[in-house]
């Protein structure tokens, strides 16, 4: 790239293509027959006892490996004599034979199901970074960004089921689905409509148009996959001093809050009182103390946040002592620093932490976890 360096100094194309199994989500032996004692029974007219088994587990020995298929196209690039940098990449990665556990299947013989392979997932998506480095005279400094998003797509399910419902809240049921046509693990629930200003009951949509809200009205009410996530990195070096700054984030996915329920009386969070519907204040938007159908509002619509967020998750401000003097004491390199971590967060999400949320079938439902700590970190690093 001789001819080209002032410009162009690096240019790499890339395909790959790959497959992984998992087993991840499969406990040990489920997919064999367990046999269980059932307990002892009396034998005949005398005092003595036999015991009974019979499979727990119906088994499976058609069970295959979960199996992700991923292409990935892209290039890395470098121009202006390297101080800017370029990397793009589109991918495409299929995950079939998805192993599921928890399937009532359609004829029940008194024993526990075994997990069975039952549906199968497509993550499309394009990823880019993009830098800046440079110098001026002693002053160095670099400017680092990237983007990823995400579309993913039940592409197939188990022809014997309609949807698998995932996590549940509290006693109220499943409030996530896997569903072919919607994201893995969407969230599932009532559309909350509003407050009625004469009794102050939540009011709910009549998906089903039957003219009664039951639960065929539940449906896509939100996901906690991100349409993309972000991120920022800044440094910047004069002389022995050195400052980084990192940031992280996400847009487009949303958090199911469990904070908020019937037996939890005290310690609330404002948001679910604020605002609260009373006789004196009948546009209110959130329902009456003592409101109906509240185990509905719960696992309505009314539960669903932005989870969008942008965290700055590290400031450092470092110093390394001049070789000359160092040498002198036979250290090679010492370093002191100062850190602020996780200290600052921007977010509509009125809970403790965007960033805390559950995984899997409970990706982006919060239930209280406890939220990233603020930490301020000082050190000192020595090498001899």
């Amino acid at each position: 790239m001789k001819s080209t360096i002032d410009l162009l100094s690096t240019l790499k194309l890339r395909l790959n293509w790959g497959q992984n199994g998992s087993t991840a989500s499969l406990g040990n032996y489920l997919y064999d027959n367990v046999i269980s004692s059932t307990g002892s029974y009396p034998f005949g007219n005398s005092l003595s006892y036999n015991y009974g088994y019979l499979p727990s587990s119906t088994g499976n020995d058609q069970l295959k490996w979960e199996t992700s298929e991923q292409t990935d196209l892209g290039f890395d690039s470098y121009f202006l004599n390297n101080r800017l940098s370029l990397s793009f990449d589109y991918y495409t990665k299929k995950t079939k034979d998805l192993i599921v556990t928890g399937i009532t299947p359609s004829t029940i013989v008194g024993n526990t199901a075994s997990p069975v392979n039952a549906g199968d997932i497509t993550n499309k998506g394009v990823e880019i970074e993009l830098g800046w480095q440079d110098h001026i005279s002693d002053f160095r400094y670099s400017i680092r960004g990237n983007i990823a998003t995400l579309k993913n797509k039940v592409t197939y399910l188990h022809q014997t089921l309609d949807a698998i419902d995932g996590t549940t809240f509290h006693t109220y049921g499943a409030i996530t689905r896997f569903k072919k046509g919607q994201p893995a693990w969407y969230f599932y629930g009532y559309k909350f409509t509003g407050i009625d200003s004469k009794t102050g009951d939540p009011t709910f949509e009549d998906t089903y148009k039957d003219g009664t809200i039951t639960d065929k009205d539940k449906t896509y009410i939100g996901k906690g996959i991100p349409d993309f996530t972000y991120g920022i990195t800044l440094t910047a070096a004069w002389k022995g001093l050195d400052f980084i700054v990192f940031g992280t984030g996400s847009k487009g996915n949303d958090i199911y809050s469990c904070l908020d329920r019937a037996d939890y009386m005290v310690n609330k969070l404002t948001e679910f009182t604020a605002d609260r519907w009373t006789s004196s204040h009948t546009n209110g938007t959130r329902p009456r103390a003592g409101a109906n159908d509240m185990s509905k509002y719960f696992t309505s619509s009314a539960s669903v946040y932005d989870g969008s967020y942008f965290k700055i998750k590290q400031i450092q401000l470092g110093y390394s002592l001049p070789a000359s003097l160092l040498k002198k004491i036979c250290i090679s390199n010492l370093r002191i620093y100062g850190s602020l971590e996780d200290f600052f967060t921007f977010t509509k999400y009125k809970g403790f932490d965007p960033e805390v949320t559950g995984v899997g079938s409970a990706l982006g439902v919060d239930k209280g976890s406890y939220p990233t700590s603020k930490k301020v970190v000082c050190g000192i690093s020595i090498t001899f």
